[in-house]
């Protein structure tokens, strides 16, 4: 893997699930350079003062990022984002009401992409009749079973907190391995969605922008839903150990990300010792029951403080050292 690699992160969900309501969220909320990908431009509302310039199948937003439309085909919005000068740090791409998120997942495999998570959005209000609907049903359940992480949206309208768990209970069912995130008007914390800030960002510093206003209450009693934990590591992690880690994540966890360096196990073969070698370090991540370890080329003259793991999880759902303690069965 190298500097270039760009995430990607596909948000799905049925028509007036909150989609657009999500993108506009992350580009307001976050410092990465986002590239947002969509269908049909007339399909989605970019805050207009977020807008700064605009031709026919490309926009310029405020903040350093672009929104391009699948009007002539992936490759061609790709090709787009890659002329544009600096190369974004992630591709937002946001699935029509209709479509298998899946299917467009399949776009983060192509040649220096990463697929990182399928977003899928649910309306708490109305999930339950449209998976049962003669209709939509089919399309809505696919929908659900391709979700990494499911946000259960508009939360609030329900105005009953045993209807909330039974709902969620539900569709945790439908969306087998998923992280289940409640949220109103997608005010889901930016980490849960593009995962811990000092893992990904190899502990940059940098402050993300936070909401304002109404959003910002939204955004603060989500949050408190919440809580993290980072370990910064200090020597190689036996490959076996992070595996494990990754296989046996407990329920709750709503993201993890690490950079660590990795050291071969034990009586590991000539082969695996030098592809261990020549990978400073591995990318891991987890969102959902999606997994991956990536090998990463890291800048050797930074410190080891750059080594570390951070995850996510709901309030409670783990003991404070748990993240630490795990890591310390490596000694």
């Amino acid at each position: 893997m190298n500097a270039h690699t760009i995430a990607v992160t596909v948000v799905g969900g049925y028509l007036g699930a909150g989609k657009t309501t999500l993108v506009n969220h992350v580009l307001r909320s976050t410092d990465e350079r986002i590239a947002v990908i969509v269908n049909d431009f007339g399909e989605i509302s970019i805050d207009e003062d977020l807008i700064v310039a605009a031709d026919s199948d490309k926009l310029t937003l405020a903040n350093g990022c672009i929104c391009c439309t699948l009007a002539d085909g992936f490759a061609a919005a790709l090709m787009q984002i890659r002329s544009a000068g600096t190369l974004p740090d992630r591709l937002l791409i946001e699935a029509s009401g209709v479509a298998d998120p899946t299917q467009i997942a399949a776009y983060g495999y192509t040649p220096g992409l990463r697929l990182d998570a399928v977003v899928v959005m649910a309306d708490a209000e109305q999930v339950r009749r449209q998976a049962n609907d003669r209709w939509v049903a089919d399309t809505v359940r696919m929908q659900l079973a391709a979700a990494d992480l499911l946000v259960v949206n508009k939360i609030d309208l329900l105005n009953d907190a045993d209807k909330a768990d039974d709902l969620c209970d539900w569709l945790a069912g439908l969306a087998a391995g998923a992280t289940v995130v409640r949220a109103s008007r997608a005010a889901v914390p930016i980490d849960v969605l593009l995962g811990p800030r000092s893992a990904s960002d190899a502990l940059d510093t940098r402050e993300r922008p936070a909401p304002e206003g109404a959003a910002a209450s939204r955004w603060h009693v989500v949050e408190e839903l919440f809580e993290s934990q980072t370990v910064v590591l200090d020597a190689p992690v036996p490959m076996p150990l992070i595996e494990a880690l990754l296989a046996d994540l407990p329920e709750g966890v709503a993201r993890l990300k690490g950079l660590v360096p990795a050291a071969p196990a034990a009586g590991a073969s000539d082969t695996t010792a030098r592809e261990a070698a020549d990978a400073t370090a591995y990318l891991i991540e987890a969102v959902g029951k999606r997994t991956s370890m990536t090998p990463y080329a890291t800048d050797p003259t930074q410190p080891p403080s750059r080594w570390a793991i951070s995850l996510i999880s709901h309030k409670g759902a783990l003991a404070p050292d748990w993240l630490e303690s795990r890591l310390h069965e490596r000694s």
